[in-house]
């Protein structure tokens, strides 16, 4: 049913002829007649009315009448306005303007409410005219929709000779379109718009809008009324004393409306252009037009049309004294202007008007009361919520002074504590700085004892080997003071390598505390590392003679020198090892280490330190294998003060001071952690 439907629409871009214009209406209507859709039907009906609307306004008016019934039924709000709109049309044609009036009316009633765009028709079906879009949104097609009725109103003001609100609606019409973007619904917007600005003798807007609705009728490629369009540049080229491009455009209007199968247009640009020969004083071609005009009128016979084409005729035959005619044509116009303006319908359409009006004014009276009465709550609102402020500022004043000497005592208390603290805080700063060159200070006391040992041993070795050489010169054994004296010899030399090895790592030890003022200067932070770990490793070895742990290092050799204070990142890299080793110690406190454990189970305390380069960055890392940093603690390690550590064991601080130096060189200290497994502190500082 629906491709049918679909080839029905398809029928109506196809005529081009008074026979496939009436195949294409008994088409529809045999359509309709077999239709058990409702919602099918409906449009199908709105389809024909919309072929019948500019040729025939008793049929369109007839089929308009049964697609509302459907769309009422179906609670298709905007379908009703649309539909309602054809039927306002259709009686605007018939000359019953009361009752087009009131349709309108009706129409705007509905377009205007919101509510209306929560039932639309489905997308599948197709548009029935060319102003229908049902792809877009409800909201867009009921402002649309909106846009339109306020054009047919414009329309019926104009025909009842009310040019000053046929200008208004039109003007509504524009700033409803607005933001539809529907070009082709602009179009007829501002031709109609142009054509009553120049019957209030408005030339230059007239023209400039009537060009802006040319524009838009080409950049949209709607046809339909372009004959219309190009009947009011004529209009106003005429006004404007161009006879010549006035007749051009008379001509090229007909010939456009023609084609369109406008009728209105046709008639319209007829009369005009009898009137423009009437004028010229070529009585025959005005009267060629004038019958043109009254043929095709009478074929729509709109009571509209049909008077202006009496007119025309009743003013040709009185110009060449003819009568008889005269008093013919007279008699229709009397006839038509009392069906059309008689006391009862004028009477009915001015009241409708008036109703309407009333109801506007009503309307806006409401709103106005409505906004008077906000703003007075909001008035009253506004000063209410002044005195509270006021109270609670004079509220708060007096609690702020009886709180001023309470807040001056304890800012005293406060500043004594402060005080209190910063001692305490300087005080286990040093003792952390303590601990630290403890630590330091063990290291470098075993690394030296080692060669002194050698020294030593040696050095004593000699002395005996002297007594024993002195023994031999006596007895005059020159074969053993000689290599007594060889030994010596060799002795000195040992005793001279390890001196100058304890000389190096007391000179290397100084080289990294020679700068006291802080200042960065570049080094290379492999050596650096490694030189910490032995001695944070000795160091603990020399307090605790127990302490073992396995080190693992993997230098990155393309690091070369960075720019750092060596003494205060060694002082870091040196509080990072020093708490892995402690870790893994404490782990190996019950941990199965012992050499009969099976292999699987067996612990084996492990420190690995890395350096590596990443891009602009060098990251140093420290990595324990021992118990891991709980998650419930995780947060606070770098907090002065926080210790997992038993009392008396840790200050706090270490971490604390860590993370401060490694900021202070723009870089950054991070953790990562398995609870049981592990813990990796990585330094990251800049090339």
């Amino acid at each position: 049913m629906i491709k049918r439907f679909l080839y029905i629409f398809l029928l109506l871009v196809l005529v081009t002829h008074t026979n496939a214009q009436e195949l294409f209406t008994d088409s529809l209507k045999h359509e309709i007649e077999i239709a058990k859709d409702d919602t099918i039907k409906m449009v199908l009906l709105n389809t024909l009315a919309e072929a019948f609307v500019e040729i025939n306004p008793d049929s369109a008016f007839y089929y308009a009448e049964n697609a509302l019934v459907l769309a009422r039924k179906l609670d298709l709000r905007l379908e009703e306005v649309h539909t309602l709109g054809k039927i306002g049309y259709a009686l605007t044609n018939m000359g019953n303007y009361p009752r087009a009036l009131q349709t309108f009316l009706s129409a705007i009633a509905i377009a205007e409410d919101p509510k209306s765009e929560e039932n639309v028709l489905s997308a599948k079906y197709h548009d029935d005219d060319e102003f229908t879009d049902r792809t877009v949104s409800p909201y867009i097609q009921r402002i649309s929709k909106l846009g339109r009725i306020h054009q047919y109103i414009g329309i019926l003001y104009g025909n009842a000779n009310n040019y000053e609100k046929e200008k208004f609606h039109y003007l509504r019409a524009t700033k409803i379109l607005e933001p539809t973007g529907n070009t082709r619904m602009k179009s007829i917007s501002n031709g109609t718009l142009g054509r009553v600005y120049l019957t209030l003798k408005k030339t230059d807007s007239a023209l400039i809008i009537e060009q802006r609705a040319y524009d838009q009728a080409v950049e949209s490629g709607y046809k339909r009324y372009f004959g219309s369009i190009l009947l009011n540049l004529a209009r106003i080229q005429l006004a404007i004393g161009k006879k010549q491009l006035a007749r051009e455009y008379f001509r090229r209007a007909i010939t456009a409306s023609t084609e369109q199968k406008y009728l209105r247009g046709i008639v319209a640009g007829n009369l005009a252009l009898a009137d423009l020969y009437k004028q010229s004083g070529k009585g025959d071609s005005s009267l060629f037009y004038a019958n043109a005009a009254l043929k095709v009128a009478k074929k729509m016979n709109v009571p509209s049309l049909l008077l202006r084409s009496y007119t025309a005729l009743a003013g040709y035959y009185w110009s060449v004294h003819t009568n008889d005619s005269t008093v013919k044509y007279q008699a229709l116009i009397i006839a038509i202007n009392d069906s059309l303006f008689n006391t009862k319908q004028t009477q009915q359409f001015q009241n409708i008007d008036f109703d309407a009006q009333q109801r506007q004014q009503e309307i806006q009276a409401a709103e106005k009361a409505y906004k008077d009465s906000l703003q007075k709550y909001l008035l009253l609102g506004v000063l209410t919520v002044f005195l509270l402020v006021a109270i609670f500022l004079w509220r708060n004043n007096r609690h702020r002074q009886k709180s001023n000497t309470i807040l001056q005592r304890q800012k005293k208390e406060i500043e004594t504590a402060m005080t209190d603290l910063k001692n305490t805080q300087t005080q286990l700063i040093q003792s952390e700085k303590m601990a630290s060159l403890g630590e330091l200070t063990a290291g470098i006391a075993h690394e030296i004892q080692n060669p002194l040992n050698f020294v030593n041993n040696f050095s004593e070795v000699n002395t005996e080997l002297i007594a024993e050489m002195k023994d031999g010169i006596e007895k005059g054994n020159i074969e053993a003071v000689k290599a007594i004296a060889n030994d010596i010899a060799e002795n000195e030399q040992k005793i001279n390598h390890h001196g100058k090895r304890a000389d190096a790592i007391v000179k290397g030890m100084l080289q990294h505390s020679r700068n006291s003022s802080g200042v960065k200067e570049p080094t290379n932070i492999n050596t650096l590392t490694h030189e910490y770990l032995r001695l944070a490793y000795h160091g603990l070895r020399a307090k605790d003679k127990s302490f073992s742990a396995t080190t693992k290092t993997n230098f990155d050799e393309t690091i070369g020198n960075i720019n750092i204070i060596p003494q205060d990142i060694g002082r870091v890299i040196l509080n990072l090892i020093t708490n892995a080793f402690y870790a893994v110690t404490e782990k190996s406190s019950y941990a199965p280490t012992a050499v009969g454990a099976s292999e699987d189970k067996k612990y084996e305390p492990t420190v690995t330190v890395s350096t590596k380069k990443m891009g602009d960055k060098v990251l140093i890392s420290v990595k324990d294998n021992g118990n891991g940093i709980p998650q419930k603690v995780l947060d606070k390690i770098f907090q002065p003060f926080f210790t997992t550590k038993p009392t008396g064991q840790g200050t706090g601080l270490g971490l604390s001071l860590s993370y401060d130096i490694v900021k202070a060189h723009g870089g950054d200290l991070k953790v990562e952690t398995k609870e049981g497994e592990f813990a990796e502190f990585t330094i990251t500082l800049p090339k």
